[in-house]
């Protein structure tokens, strides 16, 4: 393939792009706090919420963004379609507020992600939780930072001693497979959690607060920033099942070495 899907980035290069991300998701996460209490909230569909928001939030992104980089492609999640743009375009992907039920209950775990991809690589990655005033970043090949310190993962092996995060679909039922995997991870593991927003479940992978994470039901938004702070801390990353993890089709199954990987794997659908 040609053109700048070929091309080598300079961590300088990245780098630039990483500070306009941080300014933007700082900006972003200012608009959330201001209107944490006022916020209207509507249902896009079951159970799946959007609110003001977040559509000040991407509004406030998409201009910070396209303004530093006009000839930049964009995929927002409150857009009003999707389509995967061209593999030679710079692509920001987007999720102005991850985690907005929990927002909407003003139950502070909600973050701003931010990835810059080009093809199926994320070049650059900043989940940003303003109530925690956390800001993790990560450009590839350069590692990855909370608030500026270099983090790393738990290094668990094994899941009887793991904690492990999960998320549903908007639509779970009692005898769906989710609760079944849910129910063999709890058996196994030393404890599971449900966070609530994919951003963070992958950056407490990445920081060593959490030891693993499986969704099948995410989107390219919830989890492009996220998953290359995992990656870029050597954590075990594929998609759900258990190929090369590709952003455009994302399903995620992280965990912090490959022996706790494949005991999770183990535990969900083939």
């Amino acid at each position: 393939m040609s053109g700048l899907s070929c091309r080598e980035f300079t961590i300088e290069e990245l780098n630039g792009y990483l500070e306009t991300a941080i300014v933007a998701a700082r900006e972003a996460g200012a608009i959330l706090l201001a209107m944490l209490e006022t916020a209207v909230v509507r249902e896009k569909g079951i159970k799946d919420l959007v609110t003001d928001a977040d559509i000040a939030a991407q509004a406030c992104i998409r201009q910070r963004m396209l303004d530093a980089y006009p000839d930049h492609s964009w995929v927002g999640e409150e857009d009003a379609s999707f389509a995967r743009p061209s593999d030679e375009s710079l692509c920001w992907v987007v999720d102005p507020l991850d985690g907005t039920a929990n927002y909407a209950h003003r139950f502070p775990s909600f973050a701003v992600s931010i990835g810059l991809v080009l093809g199926s690589r994320v070049l650059v990655g900043v989940v940003f939780d303003p109530s925690a005033k956390e800001m993790f970043t990560a450009v590839l090949g350069g590692g990855a930072s909370l608030n500026g310190r270099s983090i790393d993962t738990s290094g668990e092996t094994s899941l009887d001693k793991s904690l492990i995060a999960a998320s549903f679909p908007p639509n779970v039922r009692r005898n769906s497979i989710e609760v079944e995997e849910f129910l063999n991870v709890l058996e196994r593991s030393q404890s599971v959690r449900r966070i609530g927003s994919a951003a963070l479940n992958l950056c407490y992978v990445a920081c060593g607060r959490i030891d693993g994470y499986w969704t099948a039901t995410v989107k390219p938004w919830d989890v492009a920033a996220g998953a290359l702070i995992c990656q870029e801390t050597g954590a075990i990353l594929r998609s759900f099942r258990g190929d090369s993890f590709d952003v455009w089709d994302a399903s995620v199954l992280v965990a912090a070495t490959q022996s706790l990987f494949v005991e999770l794997k183990s535990c969900l659908r083939p």
